[in-house]
């Protein structure tokens, strides 16, 4: 029997907080020196930081599915962002709502299909992309002939500041919207006489290209000392042809950037992590007005990184670091979070069991519920204790999307990246020596023990045969409705706000004293 909070502390409140396509290292709590991020490096000084964090999958509607539900791409079957992430199955805001938190969404999180709450008690903003089958990829089509929404090599050439535009225009709503729902958390539990913990996740579009950060936080950039990429030179197409097929899909392979096109675009999307950043330090600032700082857990990730030129890639898609890692950074109260970096291996269907452990304080989180990932807590004290090392978590990474024509499973254990897709040649790296992933082991004898023993192991768990079959089929049918929508009477699943009604209604003095937190410091 597991050791649960104390029966008269408060359950914390818990503020996720996550970006679009942030990789871990455009950040200066991640070693990045030339990044502008204070309040973030500032919540990593006090808090607990993941040092190897990966998504379970580099593309948004997949990898936010799995993050909610705590469990795999596949087994959920959110395959792509056009995919339909089904009502049936638990998230986290399902979980922490039947713990007694009220949950809110703002912002961002790529749901596709009719159900666009997935547990949420409200949400307080539609999102920026559509949320019907408009990107269901066909692994039947030649990669040039290419599809409206693949991801272009344009903005690439064309980052710079804007005055507006409409990643900008969506994020400063979904600031508004979260300062405005920290106010009315204060406000309800005031009115009640007792505090309700809450779960907010807050849900930004930037960095995610097109690369057009506001003119303020470019500026901030015009003395720094961006590095180039490191390793520019895009990969022997015989030993990692997923990468070209990339470029090909997205037209690098016709239009290469030169050198002042992807220092520009690599400014711009530094400059739009400070803009992040930016909005975190005021989230931050109004826990403290509020006084809600004190027992709220701040979360900080990202849905999975950004190439940013390296391997002459951009964007995401890819197995490698870049794309692949992404930032965790937890603090909040002493009770609940320890401190300090930690080396071992999580990712983020870990995020779903950790709120769990923070809304029920069960050390080890939920560990009897159908969930496949670890509570990060828990795994921060198994790797204090010594008990786990990081050869003893595998992470899978999984990719069925556009870009590659058959099922590709990434495997990370420990040093060692298994990388294997059906008629690709095999890719081992050791991270260890070869952090930049430029030398394919998988022929190297010195490393055949390790690669037999991982290729057994994700053949164990993955029938790429019949996956493929699935895949195809699953493109297939959700082609078939997409188009059959398309004609007659249209209805969008797109999620449609409920109107403003927090102003004075009804009761005309009581509006008053319910919307008032008194400033105590007067």
């Amino acid at each position: 029997m597991r050791k649960g909070r104390d029966q008269h502390m408060q359950p914390p409140n818990i503020v996720v907080i996550q970006a679009d396509q942030m990789a871990a290292q455009a950040l200066g709590a991640y070693g990045n020196d030339a990044a502008l991020t204070p309040n973030i490096d500032a919540l990593a000084a006090e808090g607990a930081v993941f040092d190897r964090a990966y998504c379970n999958t580099p593309l948004c509607a997949p990898s936010r599915a799995s993050m909610m539900t705590g469990r795999m791409p596949s087994e959920v079957d959110c395959l792509d962002n056009g995919d339909d992430f089904a009502a049936s199955v638990p998230t986290f805001a399902h979980r922490l709502r039947a713990q007694g938190y009220h949950t809110a969404l703002i912002g961002r999180m790529h749901f596709i299909g009719p159900d666009q709450h997935h547990g949420f008690e409200e949400r307080l903003t539609t999102d920026v992309y559509p949320a019907d089958l408009d990107m269901v990829p066909d692994w039947t089509r030649p990669l040039d002939q290419k599809l409206q929404w693949y991801h272009e090599a344009d903005p690439v050439f064309t980052a710079g500041a804007a005055k507006a535009n409409v990643q900008q225009d969506f994020d400063d709503e979904v600031i508004f919207r979260t300062l405005r729902h920290l106010n009315d958390r204060k406000r309800a539990n005031q009115a009640a006489g007792e505090d309700q913990p809450f779960l907010m996740v807050t849900s930004f579009i930037h960095p995610h290209d097109p690369y057009e950060p506001p003119r303020e936080n470019w500026d901030r950039f015009a003395e720094v000392d961006i590095p180039d990429p490191a390793h520019p030179e895009v990969p022997d197409p015989a030993v990692d042809p997923h990468s070209h097929r990339l470029r090909t899909m997205s037209g690098f392979d016709k239009r290469n950037p030169g050198i002042e096109d992807v220092r520009r675009a690599r400014r711009a999307y530094y400059a739009a992590v400070s803009y992040i950043d930016d909005h975190i330090g005021a989230i931050r600032r109004r826990l403290c007005e509020l006084e809600l700082e004190d027992n709220t857990v701040i979360i900080v990730t990202s849905d999975h990184g950004d190439m940013l030129g390296e391997k002459g890639l951009w964007y995401k898609m890819s197995p490698y670091e870049q794309s692949s890692r992404v930032p965790i950074v937890i603090t909040g109260p002493a009770e609940v979070v320890r401190p300090g970096r930690y080396a071992n291996p999580v990712c983020l269907i870990d995020l779903a069991p950790t709120l769990l452990e923070i809304a029920q304080g069960s050390r080890g989180g939920a560990e009897e519920e159908d969930l496949a990932g670890t509570s990060l807590l828990e795994s921060a004290r198994r790797e204090v204790a010594g008990e786990q090392g990081p050869e003893d978590r595998d992470i899978v990474i999984e990719y069925f999307a556009e870009g590659t024509y058959r099922p590709q499973v990434t495997l990370v254990r420990g040093a060692y990246k298994l990388t294997i897709c059906p008629g690709d040649p095999e890719l081992l790296f050791d991270l260890e020596s070869d952090p930049d992933e430029l030398v394919n082991r998988a022929g190297d004898p010195a490393y055949a023990e390790a690669l037999s023993a991982m290729r057994a192991d994700l053949g164990t768990s993955y029938d790429l045969e019949h996956l493929e079959d699935h895949v195809l089929g699953s493109q297939r049918s959700r082609q078939l409705v997409a188009d059959s929508l398309k004609v007659g009477k249209v209805r969008h699943w797109d999620f449609d706000p409920d109107p403003e009604n927090g102003y004075v209604r009804g009761d005309f003095w009581a509006a008053f004293s319910f919307g008032k937190i008194p400033d105590s410091t007067q």
